[in-house]
């Protein structure tokens, strides 16, 4: 089966294929059971998650952090507690999506939403930093089924979350602060050639050279950016990999640094230390961890 997404590509995480899903990678500490709907007449359309499995959809959906009834619920800090609204026409056949004031705002295909927009199938959608793509006709797909590697992260002990209970009375705080675990990151770096070895809170992991010139890059711009907001702190760019990194191709484009991430991630997984590599569309590449360097 190929992505619901773009179609292209066949999938790797539920409906979607790992390029998509990379556009809509989560907040750090982020698990699929923090994202449930709730629906009491389905129409078909759905929203699909990091993890790409499909949440139904009512006529009129509310989602949001905090909900009485149906709907969907998004329990992460960055969230409000009611914070968009998706409605069909029925006339139109058209679907449109509304922000409902919330803090940390809503985005359709990484653009600040202020009235109600239309949506097209597969558009992006960015409820505060947890991310969704929007499918209006899904009756006819299969069953999700997940593999359990593609969702490993760090594990639950280091995982920083803000309090999800906030309620004033008639008004509502919000509390934007996502928080970044600290880890100790040792780059024992290559001699005389071939790759480095990396070791993250004790367990290791060897890379070849670019891959642990990407990794260490990645460390070192967290490192240097630490008046930066937490939010926004310690990316690096596509472009800025291809130009910086000792690539083996001598013309190496987006596609190659993809494929870089992926494998540095699935080598971090397989030494169960968790995928430390947050991608953010036009942010770039971070860690999800603040390294402490010895």
């Amino acid at each position: 089966m190929n992505c619901v997404v773009c179609t292209r590509q066949p999938v790797e995480s539920g409906l979607l294929c790992e390029d998509c899903r990379d556009e809509i990678a989560g907040p750090l500490g982020l698990v699929p059971e923090q994202i449930m709907a709730t629906t009491a007449k389905p129409t078909g359309a759905i929203l699909v998650d990091p993890w790409g499995r499909p949440h139904g959809l009512d006529a009129r959906t509310l989602i949001g952090r905090q909900l009485e009834g149906a709907g969907v619920s998004i329990l992460e800090s960055s969230v409000s507690r009611h914070h968009a609204h998706l409605a069909l026409d029925p006339t139109r056949k058209t679907w449109s999506l509304r922000d409902l004031g919330s803090a940390n705002g809503t985005m359709v295909n990484d653009q600040t939403i202020t009235d109600a927009v239309t949506l097209r199938p597969g558009d992006r959608i960015l409820l505060g930093q947890v991310g969704f793509y929007f499918v209006p006709d899904a009756r006819d797909l299969p069953p999700v089924v997940l593999d359990p590697a593609i969702s490993s992260t760090l594990r639950p002990g280091d995982r920083v979350r803000a309090p999800l209970e906030i309620d004033d009375g008639e008004f509502e705080r919000e509390n934007t602060d996502v928080g970044l675990p600290s880890f100790e990151i040792r780059l024992h770096e290559p001699t005389g050639g071939g790759g480095g070895l990396v070791e993250v809170d004790g367990k290791q992991v060897q890379l070849t050279a670019t891959q642990f010139e990407f990794f260490a890059l990645l460390v070192r711009r967290m490192a240097d950016e630490a008046h930066q907001p937490h939010l926004v702190r310690g990316f690096v760019r596509t472009s800025e990999l291809i130009g910086d990194l000792s690539w083996d191709t001598r013309d190496p484009g987006d596609n190659h640094v993809k494929q870089l991430v992926r494998r540095v991630r699935r080598a971090l997984v397989k030494a169960e230390i968790g995928d430390l590599i947050e991608s953010r569309h036009r942010f770039g590449y971070r860690l999800r961890v603040i390294p402490t360097l010895p």
